[in-house]
């Protein structure tokens, strides 16, 4: 059986911030980017792998796709 995990992929100007949002242990944040929206799940999948020392393969990523308006006003300054 393989493990399961959530991340959220959002737009930022030229990028996708991905984060992982669920299955890593509490005391662990997993975050990274993109350039190309297809590359999303595989840069979850990076992320994850690394961050518990395991293969990729097998690394199931609900992938929640949010557009840079979903998240609110950014603050510049």
């Amino acid at each position: 059986m393989s493990a399961r995990y959530r991340a959220v992929a959002e737009r930022n100007g030229d990028w996708w911030e991905v984060e992982i949002t669920s299955g890593l242990p509490p005391n662990m944040l997993g975050v990274s980017q993109t350039r190309c929206k297809g590359d999303v799940e595989r840069v979850a999948q990076t992320v994850i792998a690394e961050l518990l020392d395991i293969e990729p393969d097998g690394i199931e990523v609900e992938i929640d796709v949010r557009q840079a308006s979903e998240r609110g006003p950014t603050a510049v300054a």
